[in-house]
């Protein structure tokens, strides 16, 4: 099991928070013994989905499911794609975003842009919270060094992606999104993770989508993206306002 104490969270929420991913190794008695030593306001528990004595524990603890974490990845293999599609791939344009990029991206998701995810789906929580999380993780992985690229179509910023390199040939994609004026145009469904990651000289790309993002999670489907691993996340709060 690994247990940490997520300072972050509590800037962005404004509650002490844990996270904890429970591991192959875990058993039931143990994960009861440490689930019953915390005392943060936010718990979060991430349980592998072949776990199910652990998941019916971690529930008999309190915690209630709020979504599956689906990771996926991309070998880097052509797509066939539909007409449609490809003439959207083609007008799509990225390129390494400016400071004034950032702000732009800053106000975007300051609108909204991230509403389907777990702080969003959580009752306990003000409307707003998830926008504040996603602009200061922004700015965290700004600092930390990650690769941003703004999307362009028509010459207008649509949309974003945020690349991290794990090794010598995967990169994360940790984030990305459009922007509002481009929703439901279908530009959603154009990848370019897979283009960036092999000119960075990448051999494979990897991400993760949440089950409450059916559109987002078929359009990785559509673009060649494959499973790997499925997390049920779990949530509890302590000491309710």
């Amino acid at each position: 099991m690994k247990i940490i104490n997520a300072v972050w969270e509590e800037r962005n929420l404004g509650v002490t928070t844990t996270e904890i991913t429970i591991e192959k190794k875990d058993t039931p008695e143990y994960v009861s013994e440490k689930l019953a030593d915390i005392d943060s306001e936010y718990c979060v528990v991430r349980v592998p989905s072949d776990m199910v004595k652990i998941l019916k524990t971690v529930q008999q603890n309190g915690y209630e499911y709020i979504e599956d974490m689906i990771h996926v990845e991309h070998d880097l293999h052509e797509v066939e794609m539909n007409r449609i599609l490809k003439r959207l791939y083609d007008r799509l344009l990225y390129r390494e975003m400016t400071d004034a990029d950032f702000e732009e991206l800053q106000a975007e998701i300051k609108k909204g842009m991230f509403d389907n995810d777990r702080i969003s789906n959580d009752s306990f929580f003000e409307k707003g919270l998830s926008s504040k999380r996603y602009m200061n993780w922004t700015k965290d992985l700004k600092a930390k060094g990650a690769l941003f690229y703004v999307m362009t179509y028509n010459n207008e910023s649509a949309g974003f992606i945020v690349l991290e390199k794990k090794d010598d040939k995967t990169y994360y994609s940790v984030l990305g999104g459009g922007y509002e004026k481009y929703r439901g145009t279908g530009l959603g469904s154009v990848q370019k993770e897979q283009e960036i990651t092999r000119k960075l000289g990448g051999k494979k790309v990897i991400t993760s989508v949440s089950s409450n993002n059916a559109n987002q999670l078929r359009a990785l489907i559509m673009n060649g993206y494959t499973p790997y691993a499925i997390e049920h996340i779990l949530v509890k709060h302590q000491n309710k306002r």
